[in-house]
C-alpha cells in the first residue's frame, strides 16, 4: 500500500493505513525508517507508522545538539497524533526500543504495548563494560570517521565499499547525530526504572548478539511485570535487516499483547 507522508516537529514519517491499533516502528542509532521497510511489508495489513528520528535521513535538518529522551518521546507522540488519537503499539530497535519504553511510562494511555529489541542500558556496569571491550566508544574520534567505523562494523567491509559515494557521504554526515544519540542514552535523564513499565513488553534479542544486548533483553523480562522474551536463532543486533520476517512476527507478537481500552 502506498503510504501517506506525515510531518511533525521538523520530522518526516510515513503512514501505512490498515487495521488498528497501528504499529509504530522506531529505528535505532545510525539507521533510518527505510531500514525497516521489509518489516513493514510483512506486518501489513496492520496499520504502520514509520519515521526518521531527528538528524537522520529525511529528518536530517531537525536539531540534535540539545536532544533528550523527553524530546525523542515527544517527537514520537507528535507524529502519532498526526495519524490517530487512539492507542498504538511501539516497536523499537536498539535506542528506538529505549525510546519506546520511556514513551510507555510517560504516555501509558497511548502506548499500550512495546516491542523492545536489545535496548541500550548504559546505566548498568555490565552494559558499559561490554561496550568498552567492544571498542564502540571513541570520544576523541572525528564524528564522520566514527560513523563510518560503525557502519563498516554493521554492514561489513565489502558492502560498505560497494555502496554509492553519495550514500557513504550521507552516513558519515550522521556521525554528529550518532554522538548525540550516545550522549542522550548515557544521560542520567535517560535512566529507566524498568519496574515502572506497566504495559506488556516483548523483549527481543539475537542468539549471536553481543553480551550486553542479550543481557538487556533478559533484564526487561526480569524487571518488567508483564514481559516476554523472544530470541531469534542466528540473529545479531541488526535482526530487522537480516531476519525481516522474524522481526515482523516479533512486532506482531507485541501487538497481540496489547491491552486495549474498552
Amino acid at each position: 500500500m502506498t503510504p501517506t507522508a506525515v510531518a511533525a516537529r521538523g520530522l518526516s514519517g510515513s503512514w501505512f493505513p490498515g487495521d488498528l491499533p497501528p504499529v509504530v516502528f522506531v529505528h535505532g542509532t545510525m539507521d533510518r525508517s527505510a531500514g525497516l521497510r521489509r518489516c513493514v511489508r510483512q506486518v501489513q495489513p496492520v496499520a504502520v507508522l514509520t519515521y526518521d528520528r531527528r538528524g537522520y535521513a529525511t529528518s536530517m535538518d531537525a536539531a540534535v545538539e540539545t536532544t533528550s529522551m523527553e524530546e525523542q518521546v515527544e517527537d514520537l507522540v507528535a507524529l502519532v497524533d498526526e495519524v490517530t488519537d487512539g492507542p498504538v503499539v511501539v516497536v523499537g530497535h536498539s535506542l528506538g526500543g529505549l525510546i519506546a519504553l520511556h514513551a510507555s511510562v510517560r504516555h501509558p494511555d497511548r502506548v499500550v504495548s512495546v516491542g523492545a529489541w536489545e535496548p541500550p542500558m548504559p546505566w548498568f556496569d555490565w552494559y558499559r563494560d561490554d561496550a568498552s571491550r567492544s571498542g564502540v566508544v571513541g570520544d576523541d574520534e572525528d564524528p564522520a570517521d566514527a560513523a563510518e567505523r560503525f557502519m563498516r562494523a554493521m554492514v561489513g567491509e565489502r558492502l560498505w565499499e560497494r555502496l554509492p559515494a553519495h550514500f557513504r557521504k550521507e552516513r558519515r554526515a550522521e556521525g554528529v547525530t550518532m554522538r548525540a544519540d550516545l550522549a542522550m542514552a548515557s544521560d542520567p535523564a535517560s535512566i529507566l526504572d524498568l519496574s515502572a513499565v506497566t504495559v506488556p513488553v516483548v523483549a527481543g534479542c539475537g542468539s549471536e548478539s553481543s553480551v550486553r544486548f542479550r543481557r538487556s533483553a533478559h533484564a526487561l523480562v526480569s524487571e518488567v511485570a508483564d514481559a516476554t522474551l523472544v530470541e531469534l536463532e542466528g540473529a545479531t543486533h541488526g535482526a530487522h535487516l537480516t531476519h525481516p520476517a522474524e522481526f515482523a512476527r516479533f512486532a506482531l507478537l507485541a501487538r497481540s499483547r496489547a491491552q486495549l481500552p474498552a
